[in-house]
């Protein structure tokens, strides 16, 4: 598992940034995403790219991040706490992540996979369980998104 780590460590990492938004949740992330990997080799399908059963764990680890996180904070609180903590990462620019924090972050992690590690719509579609139609849209869906919040907020400045 030490080579896994070496290789796809700083790629999850930034993966998991992405979605949380926070730094140090995302660090938590990565360590929980091989851990669970290391205890669940036996469930990894021949078929199924190391790679991508490994961003499915990280998926789903970061959903469940978010959903303790809503336990304890408000959507306002959430957002806020996440502008705080993005101050901290080394390569994302803080007005980046304010930006991506007006989508949800299934689309986060869409937009992700898409635009910066360039995934095609067949391999998200089996990560996400979702049709690749379906995520073409959703994908175009954010990417508006992004484009109108920045396009906003460069006006307003």
């Amino acid at each position: 598992m030490d080579e896994e780590i070496k290789l796809y460590g700083n790629v999850i990492f930034k993966y998991c940034f992405g979605i949380l938004c926070d730094y140090h949740e995302a660090q938590d992330a990565v360590q929980e995403t091989f851990a669970k990997a290391y205890f669940s080799q036996s469930k990894l399908k021949s078929q199924e790219s190391f790679k991508a059963w490994l961003y499915k764990i990280a998926y789903n680890v970061c959903m469940n991040i978010l959903r303790k996180r809503r336990r304890y904070f408000s959507d306002a609180d959430d957002t806020i706490a996440a502008r705080a903590n993005a101050s901290d990462s080394p390569f994302i620019d803080p007005d980046l992540t304010e930006a991506l924090l007006v989508l949800s972050p299934q689309d986060r992690a869409l937009f992700y996979s898409r635009a910066v590690d360039g995934t095609d719509y067949e391999e998200l579609s089996k990560l996400y369980g979702v049709r690749a139609a379906t995520l073409r849209k959703r994908y175009e869906r954010a990417k508006t998104k992004l484009k109108n919040f920045l396009t906003e907020r460069s006006v307003s400045n």
